[in-house]
């Protein structure tokens, strides 16, 4: 199934796909990725334009812990790198105010950043020729760039993530 054929499924009113339905299609892929990646984004124009050709069937989800120096070269899609760069900005504000509610998200998720210095839920990343791509998560991707960068989180410590691999 390429990623393409996802805009075909059934959905709700606001256009998310329904997750009963991507179970019953792609059984060996985690409901979290799912829930992020295809449900969230199977029908936006923008997700459309770049994994339109994915074969989806194709690739094999695990859950693997990476440091952000691992993460810090992977490919961001164009579009979405200036959203990237607003949420680093406003997690850089934390360490000269000492305000972890400047990362600007619910109080649930400010206070699992302050006390595990890391996100709540993996973002999704693709290896695309032996090379990190950012597919969903871009704003925890943000928040993490601007924490590290001021010195909050070692470059380091390990996160967890969805990591995508093609097996053919």
């Amino acid at each position: 199934m390429k990623f393409k054929e996802l805009i075909n499924l059934s959905g709700d009113q606001v256009g998310r796909i329904d997750i009963d339905e991507l179970i019953l299609n792609l059984p060996n892929t985690p409901v979290d990725v799912l829930e992020q990646f295809y449900q969230d984004h199977g029908r936006n124009f923008q997700f459309q334009e770049q994994y339109a050709e994915l074969d989806i069937y194709n690739l094999n989800w695990e859950i693997v812990n990476l440091t952000f120096e691992n993460m810090s070269h992977a490919s961001i899609f164009p579009y979405f790198q200036k959203w990237v760069d607003t949420c680093c900005k406003k997690s850089h504000r934390v360490s000269t105010d000492l305000n972890w509610k400047l990362i600007g998200h619910t109080d649930q998720t400010v206070a699992h950043w302050e006390h595990n210095h890391t996100w709540k839920r993996p973002p999704i990343f693709l290896e695309l020729d032996c090379k990190l791509h950012l597919v969903e998560g871009h704003s925890r991707f943000g928040c993490l760039t601007g924490l590290v960068s001021n010195g909050l989180i070692s470059h380091n410590k390990t996160h967890k993530v969805w990591l995508a691999k093609n097996v053919y």
